[in-house]
Order: C-alpha cells, then sequence, then structure tokens
C-alpha cells in the first residue's frame, strides 16, 4: 500500500480524491487542518505529495523521504522548488489540461471590458449618468490585431474563439510549430513584432526564468500607444510598476488583470483603484466543472505514478529519462512544448 498526504486545498469536499487513492491501493492522509510543521511530518514517508497554494521549497523537499510525485492542484508549477525536487528524483506533476475554457473566456471577457470600457460606463450609470454621445470614445474591433503571447492550450483557445471576430490575430510562442499557428489562422511572429503590431495584447505564456516580467519598461514601449493588456497567466510576466507608469503616460490605454506579483492583492495597491485598470481576483480559472476536474486529474496523476505508472504531465521530464523510462513514457499533448524547451535548454537527450 502507498500512503499519499494532502497538506492544503481548502476544498469542501476530498471525496474523489480519496475514492481514486483507495481504489488504486492507497491511503489518503487529510493534513488541511494540520499545522504545517505537522503536516510535513507525514510527509517525510509519504509516497506521493498533494497541495494547492503554498510554497514547497527546497528545504520542505529534501525532508521527504520516500517520496515519488509531487502534485500541485493547478496549470502552473512556479510555487514548487522543481530543481530540488528533480536532484531527488521526485515528480512534479500539475493539471496543464484544466480550466482551458474558463481561462480563454475570462480573458476575453477582460478584453471586452476594456475594448468597450464597461467597468467606467458602470460606474457613471450608478451615479446617475446618462453620456450618449460621451467624451471618452470606443472603438470598433474589427480590423484590429490581437497578438497572443503563448500559444499553448489557452492560447490556442482564445485564438478559436476569436476566429470568427474579424480581427487578425498574432501569436508569440518560440516552441511552437508555424504550421500549427496557421491552422489557427493566426501568424506567428516574434514577440518584439507581436508588441508593436497589437492593438491587444493577451498573456498565456508560463511563468519561467526567461518570461519574468516580459511586459516591461523596454516592452511597453515598443507597443503602439493606446494598447490594451490583458493578463490571465502568472502576475510576475508584468512588471506592475512599469505597467502602471506606461498607463499614466497614455503609452497603454489600459489593463485587465486577473493575476498579481504579490497575491492577496494589497488592499492599498493603485492596481485596485485606477480608473484604467480592471482586476478580477485571480477566478479566471474557475468554475464548478473545472475545480471538480482538478480535483480528479490531480488524483489520478498521484495515484499512478504510486503504483508503479508514470503521469501524463510534469514539470521535470528528466526525472523519467534518469530512470531510463522515455521509452514507456506517454505524454499528454500539451508536454510537446515543455520537451522543446527543456532539448533547447539542453536539459534533456
Amino acid at each position: 500500500m502507498f500512503r499519499v498526504v494532502l497538506i492544503e486545498h481548502g476544498y469542501a469536499s476530498i471525496q474523489v480524491e480519496r475514492a481514486i487513492i483507495e481504489k488504486a491501493g492507497g491511503e489518503l492522509i487529510d493534513a488541511d487542518k494540520l499545522p504545517l510543521g505537522k503536516a510535513m511530518e507525514l510527509c517525510r514517508e509519504a509516497d506521493g505529495v498533494l497541495f494547492r497554494r503554498i510554497d514547497m521549497t527546497g528545504d520542505m523537499i529534501r525532508g521527504f523521504h520516500k517520496c515519488r510525485i509531487i502534485v500541485r492542484y493547478g496549470i502552473g508549477t512556479d510555487n514548487v522548488d522543481v530543481a530540488v525536487a528533480t536532484e531527488a528524483n521526485i515528480i512534479v506533476g500539475h493539471v496543464p489540461s484544466y480550466c482551458i475554457d474558463e481561462v480563454s473566456t475570462h480573458a476575453i471577457a477582460l478584453l471586452l471590458a476594456c475594448a468597450r470600457k464597461i467597468l467606467p460606463t458602470h460606474k457613471r450609470m450608478e451615479q446617475g449618468s446618462w453620456d450618449v454621445h460621451r467624451d471618452d470614445p470606443i472603438f470598433r474591433l474589427a480590423g484590429k490585431t490581437v497578438g497572443i503571447v503563448g500559444l499553448g492550450n489557452i492560447g490556442r483557445a482564445v485564438a478559436r474563439k476569436l476566429g470568427g471576430w474579424n480581427m487578425k490575430l498574432l501569436a508569440s510562442d518560440p516552441f511552437v510549430a508555424p504550421e500549427k499557428a496557421q491552422g489557427l489562422g493566426v501568424e506567428l511572429v516574434d514577440f518584439e513584432t507581436l508588441c508593436r503590431s497589437s492593438d491587444f495584447i493577451t498573456l498565456h505564456c508560463p511563468l519561467l526564468p526567461e518570461t519574468r516580467h516580459l511586459i516591461n519598461a523596454k516592452s511597453l514601449s515598443w507597443m503602439r500607444r493606446g494598447a490594451v493588456i490583458v493578463n490571465t497567466a502568472r502576475g510576475s510576466v508584468v512588471d506592475s510598476g512599469a505597467l502602471l507608469e506606461a498607463i499614466d503616460s497614455g503609452q497603454i490605454a489600459s489593463a485587465a488583470l486577473d493575476v498579481f506579483e504579490q497575491e492577496p492583492l494589497a488592499a492599498d495597491s493603485p492596481l485596485r483603484r485606477h480608473p484604467r485598470v480592471v482586476v478580477t481576483d485571480h477566478t479566471a480559472w474557475y468554475s464548478e466543472e473545472s475545480q471538480a476536474e482538478l480535483q480528479r486529474t490531480a488524483a489520478e496523476e498521484l495515484a499512478r505514478v504510486c503504483a508503479g505508472g508514470l503521469p501524463r504531465s510534469l514539470a521535470n521530464p528528466e526525472v523519467i529519462e534518469r530512470l531510463g523510462r522515455m521509452k514507456e513514457w506517454q505524454p499528454a499533448e500539451n508536454m510537446v512544448w515543455q520537451l522543446k524547451r527543456l532539448r533547447a535548454l539542453g536539459r534533456l537527450a
């Protein structure tokens, strides 16, 4: 029998996870309500660890003596010390295939809120205004250009949904083949060209060393005056200070953000009150269906590995290569990008 410890989750029920783990021959220990130190003690002899929001540090991981897999409830693994886990031959799993519909829809909703100036209009209406002939102009979307940064699962979903809107679609992604972009009606360009050519820029790239503060003073200066930026990826992809300066100068017309460099967003953050910034509280992922899918898939990945199999998705394929199991691995489609990146960096053969 294998043992899985669920450190923290905050869900009303984990019956789905428990049923999946037990069916595979394992035991699930729910440590959600325990102090973190006590939960970590339980993890020392666990075969698998499941968690959601905490920072999974290198010191924590070094204390896992039997662990085969750590799984984060979510798409990103930027709150896991993947390097230390890789050194210890521990697989870092995640769930990149969930909430694709939700995040892509939310990104488009934020784009529309900026383009149609929904929130300022709503606020004026609350105050009794009726401004048919307005002095704050709104422009037609048809004929405009949308730049999609990151053409993975969510970026492709955005492209498909915008496909009939009579807008030009550009994308920047160094690991996507041009023919795949063309099949979506998207022109693949480099990042600078995308910035210079787009009226709307929507971010769907993972947080990596090369994408941290990808949107900074320099890249903001490349953009068309009056461009709109939407971020439903990771907060640290955007330098929020540089973004605010660009909005205040008029270089950027507005921004819509679902994710932030520090979360929760500070109560006194100027992003909360800026008249040309739309903010939502990291809710793009959410629907009842996506939450159920996340819980089920995370548990299935854990059970698969703890029972001797291999995960569909992981952040460190180097572990599978080191174990000599690459030939038997059946990676999910979303792993293609990750494998290309790691090979380009020389981390995979």
